[in-house]
């Protein structure tokens, strides 16, 4: 099936993630580490069910290659990195860099 995501459907996506990362970026700031894993769960979760739905309808091409290296980190990456404090610089550098990038897409 292939369908295209209308600039509405997309504005709420970027919406709903830009709040999921800065959801997870608070905590990180306040080093309160079980608000921190809560919030990567959700973030990793959101993350994870936006990627199968690209990858079952069309999206636009430079949207999918962001989004490729968005789920390798958030899913494969982030849940590991988290475990450890001394990965909050990374963790923090890296979703700030992921809130930027919402706004190219």
């Amino acid at each position: 099936m292939n369908v295209s995501l209308d600039e509405v459907t997309m504005n709420g996506i970027k919406t709903q993630l830009d709040v999921l990362a800065e959801n997870l970026l608070e905590p990180l700031e306040k080093d309160d580490r079980t608000s921190a894993l809560v919030a990567q769960q959700a973030f990793t979760g959101a993350i994870a069910t936006f990627w199968n739905m690209a990858e079952e309808i069309g999206i636009d091409p430079k949207l999918k290659a962001v989004s490729r290296l968005v789920v390798g980190w958030a899913i494969d990456e982030l849940p590991k990195q988290i475990q450890d404090p001394a990965n909050n610089p990374e963790i923090k550098r890296q979703l700030k860099i992921f809130r930027r990038s919402l706004l190219l897409i």
